[in-house]
């Protein structure tokens, strides 16, 4: 018996590292010139499908915020908490960034890794493998496919984030809760033709091969069904999912 999946859309917006420097253009820079090192200042969520955002940052602890600006331990806690129940969880550009990012802070805070099985779904890696736009940027894709793209932010954002500002921070979650629902936005538009989502249909407890791997629905068109055969020449059934319009291939039953 399956479970109505549990779909997360999420983002983090980070600290820069804050390093003493000779020149306005070093090659390098060595870690023992580092003054502060980067950490996380918000992050942001919501569910699929459900109109509510939610967020945590950095003024979640008053008190650690007030000895340590860099102190992000509530928002790794919190988003680690909020994981725990996740089945399948999408950013842009979140395997490289976000998640590696995430992973060093639970590292850091000495906090459990995230759970075994979570499946993970990045819509930049995803376009990539279906089309060539001019930029796959979330604010290209946002505004070129959807309803629009992120909110300009005020000059020196994150530098006043270092020196502490709560109205910067607070400035930093409203950009990063609009970067979550642009990222629910263009990830819908791009579901029908993505090539590596898992299988919602059978997370959803029916059957992998009478429901929508992208949405989980069993409304499968009985009109728009074809018969296709693979690369090794199996024979398989192709049929378009009437919720979502992407097409799958399922076995092929006499």
């Amino acid at each position: 018996m399956g479970k109505t999946p549990r779909i997360l859309l999420w983002d983090i917006e980070t600290n820069p590292i804050l390093a003493a420097t000779f020149s306005l253009y070093p090659d390098s820079i060595q870690h023992s010139n580092i003054i502060h090192d980067w950490s996380i200042i918000c992050a942001a969520w919501k569910w699929l499908g459900v109109e509510k955002i939610y967020s945590t940052s950095v003024l979640d602890d008053p008190k650690a915020f007030k000895k340590d600006i860099n102190n992000d331990y509530v928002v790794v806690k919190k988003l680690r908490d909020v994981f725990q129940d996740v089945d399948i969880l999408i950013g842009h550009n979140s395997k490289k960034f976000d998640t590696k990012k995430f992973n060093a802070r639970l590292i850091f805070h000495g906090l459990d890794p995230l759970p075994s099985g979570l499946q993970q779904l990045d819509t930049l890696q995803e376009v990539k493998k279906v089309a060539a736009f001019t930029s796959n940027r979330l604010d290209y894709l946002g505004q070129h496919l959807c309803e629009g793209g992120k909110i300009h932010t005020t000059p020196g954002l994150w530098i006043r984030v270092l020196k502490g500002d709560k109205s910067a921070v607070k400035e930093m979650v409203t950009y990063n809760k609009q970067d979550v629902k642009v990222l629910e936005n263009v990830y819908l538009k791009l579901r029908p033709y993505m090539k590596g989502h898992p299988h919602v249909g059978a997370l959803d407890g029916n059957d992998k091969n009478y429901s929508c791997p992208k949405c989980g629905s069993e409304d499968l068109s009985a009109t728009n069904t074809k018969i296709r055969f693979t690369a090794a020449g199996i024979k398989k059934y192709q049929k378009q999912c009437n919720n979502c319009h992407s097409y799958s291939t399922y076995i092929y039953k006499d």
